[in-house]
């Protein structure tokens, strides 16, 4: 029976490679051509006519930016014009210098500067700012907050846009403010700042003549710009600030770093063109965004129109040739597929292509048959190991529980012969916790709180029965405490660490016992500072059953049972601490239950 399987997958396997070699010669044809021959044709065509129109409009659009940004710039030279008038002027001057003078003439001095101000305030308003005078002998000027333009006094200490102003040698700048005037909540503005200078000696103030809505007037002139639908238009300074044309969630600006240069001035992305131009006098850069297929236009529908045509023409070509391999070369690739599909065990649906009369239709039906006895001796197989690994659990587990039982009774027994004192009652209540968890009701795996407290029970039994004669740590991460294990595994171990290692130390022995996470793993550390030496072989030898079958018996135990759960990548292993002593290390599996 099995010879005639083997003999039915040969034939399968060379039917597989004469099915492929069909249907990829027939791709081969296809591919080589037919389909990358247009495509290329296609792609070199498309590739140029699209960068020749991308070069003509960005060559024009350039030229555009660069119109728009120098009439943005005469603006900016208004503005500065009429602040270098003003700071011409007899008015500003006088304020260069503070001087006693009476209150009346304070009230006419500021009332003829303020006149000077809102003749010069059209669309920008114009401001002056004054740090050197005394501001309570101008009691009656509004503030900054109260009124949008005017002469304002500060008291030597300006914001930090003022301090630019003074510190930028007499030039003008572009900064963001608080728009000034009353507010409800504080709105951002641009001016244009600039420090006053002293004309009779020649050395700058500390006053500064200031613009403000400067925005409004740029805007003015951005709308004048026209361009492709759906594009945008905005000033920004040297920092990447929008000073004109965003909104207010587009107050910044950078080229996105998905691109490239087409040509000086103009960055491309695959979505967008950015065309800008530099003002070095002012700082400051227009950038116009273009979307792409506002600049294709009608390129791009052409270009649709003749990837669609093209896509159903190599659709017909193939559909011609899967109408003539249909027959054969399909129903054996699907055969082929269903081999390397196939896993023993799993039932597969019976096909379609075993009905046939021919010989596909034999070689689907013999298929089919083969799996189907090779599936009935896997499940015998599958089931034979369940039922012996579960009769090895179970026998595993009613020996370890007898064994614990002896051993915490002969404490019990030996701490009631040696005194009979009141600390009974706690020996046996810790005794019950033991029995309790011990037996968990017919569960075998409970979480690691439950076995922490098993363990700790365990301890203060054997505190009790060893007089104190030793100490122990017992330390569980908190991440851990509900992960699942398999129940009294740690308890065998403690027991080893007090019988061969501490047992007899008189007061210096110590156990420490740590359960936590580590990556995927649940990792249980039980160590102890015995002084006796330790044959690491002759463990390793019990571990792995290579020793005599009655030696021990508690920690071959636990390695067997966590071995039989989790599989051999987990279990009990020993190494030595430098510190003096032994260390034992259980791994499992990170699992949780409710």
């Amino acid at each position: 029976m099995r010879s005639a399987d083997n003999g039915v997958l040969d034939v399968l396997g060379k039917l597989k490679s004469k099915s492929m070699t069909l249907t990829g010669k027939g791709i081969l044809f296809v591919l080589v051509f037919i389909l990358l021959p247009a495509l290329l044709i296609f792609w070199v065509a498309s590739n140029q006519a699209t960068l020749a129109i991308k070069q003509q409009v960005s060559n024009a659009l350039v030229e555009l930016n660069i119109q728009n940004h120098a009439t943005i710039d005469r603006v900016m030279d208004a503005i500065d014009q009429n602040i270098v008038n003003m700071m011409s002027s007899s008015l500003i001057q006088q304020w260069n210098t503070p001087r006693p003078i009476s209150e009346r003439q304070r009230v006419k001095q500021y009332v003829a500067t303020e006149n000077l101000l809102a003749n010069y305030s059209v669309k920008e308003k114009y401001s002056l700012f004054l740090l050197e005078h005394d501001a309570a002998d101008y009691y009656f000027v509004p503030p900054p907050d109260i009124s949008d333009s005017g002469v304002f006094f500060l008291d030597r200490e300006g914001g930090k846009w003022l301090d630019n102003a003074l510190n930028a040698g007499g030039a003008g700048i572009v900064q963001p403010i608080n728009q000034l005037g009353f507010a409800i909540s504080p709105k951002q503005t641009f001016a244009y700042l600039r420090a006053v200078s002293d004309l009779t000696t020649g050395k700058r103030t500390r006053n500064v003549l200031v613009a403000t809505g400067i925005e409004t007037v740029i805007q003015e002139a951005l709308n004048a710009i026209n361009l492709p639908e759906q594009s945008r238009k905005f000033l920004v300074d040297q920092d990447g600030v929008v000073l004109a044309g965003g909104n207010s969630e587009f107050r910044s600006f950078a080229f996105p770093e998905q691109g490239e240069e087409l040509r000086p001035n103009v960055w491309m992305t695959n979505d967008s063109m950015y065309v800008y131009h530099d003002s070095p006098m002012y700082m400051n850069r227009l950038v116009y965004e273009i979307p792409l297929k506002s600049v294709l236009g009608s390129h791009t529908v052409v270009q649709d129109i003749i990837k669609i045509t093209a896509l159903c023409y190599f659709a017909v070509i193939l559909l011609f040739i899967f109408y003539f391999s249909k027959s054969i070369v399909r129903p054996m690739a699907r055969l082929a597929a269903f081999t390397r599909m196939y896993e023993p065990g799993k039932k597969m649906a019976r096909f379609k292509e075993g009905e046939r009369k021919d010989e596909i239709g034999l070689f689907y039906s013999s298929f089919f048959a083969m799996t189907e006895r090779l599936n009935q001796l896997v499940k015998e197989k599958y089931v034979m190991e369940i039922k012996q690994k579960e009769s090895e659990l179970i026998l595993l587990h009613s020996q370890i529980t007898p064994h614990l039982l002896y051993n915490t009774l002969d404490s019990v027994y030996w701490y009631g012969i040696r005194g009979g004192v009141p600390e009974v009652a706690e020996m046996v209540r810790d005794l019950s916790t033991v029995l309790r968890i011990g037996l968990s009701r017919g569960k075998e795996l409970i979480h690691v709180r439950e076995e922490r407290e098993h363990v700790e029970a365990y301890l203060h039994l054997q505190e009790k029965r060893y007089e104190h004669s030793f100490q122990f740590r017992l330390e569980v991460d908190p991440a851990v405490e509900n992960c699942l294990l398999p129940k009294v595994i740690i308890q065998p171990l403690v027991e080893n660490s007090i019988l061969h290692g501490i047992g007899k130390m008189d007061g210096e022995g110590e156990v420490y016992i740590r359960i936590k996470e580590a990556a995927d793993e649940v990792r249980i550390t039980v160590e102890d500072n015995g002084f006796r030496s330790v044959n690491l072989s002759k463990l390793s030898d019990i571990l792995t059953g290579k020793a005599d079958p009655d030696q021990g018996f508690g920690i071959r135990n636990v390695n067997k049972r966590i071995q039989l759960r989790f599989g051999l990548s987990y279990g009990l292993s020993y190494d030595l601490r430098e510190e003096g002593g032994l260390r034992a290390l259980i791994r499992l599996p990170r699992r949780f239950g409710e």
